[in-house]
């Protein structure tokens, strides 16, 4: 298997299983609210994205979480953060 067939299957997989699988589990749980559901979604995942990119420019490293975290609070927060992976 090639890289792009691996990444390529790994995308299949991510959107198979969140978009197409659990869109019905949601839409039964939300009811009539549904459309309501994807829009609250929305919002909270743009604000989510908006803070990441802010803590970014902030502290631009490439470090991921851990450097945000070790310079927010301190090498021990960025142990913890992939020490439990």
């Amino acid at each position: 298997m090639t890289l792009t067939g691996a990444v390529a299957m790994g995308a299949g997989v991510m959107i198979g299983a969140g978009i197409f699988a659990l869109t019905g589990q949601i839409a039964e749980l939300a009811g009539p609210l549904f459309p309501l559901s994807f829009i609250a979604g929305a919002v909270v995942t743009a604000l989510v994205a908006y803070s990441y990119i802010k803590v970014s420019d902030a502290w631009p490293s490439s470090g991921g979480i851990a450097m945000t975290l070790q310079k927010a609070y301190g090498p021990e927060w960025a142990f913890l953060a992939y020490s439990r992976r």
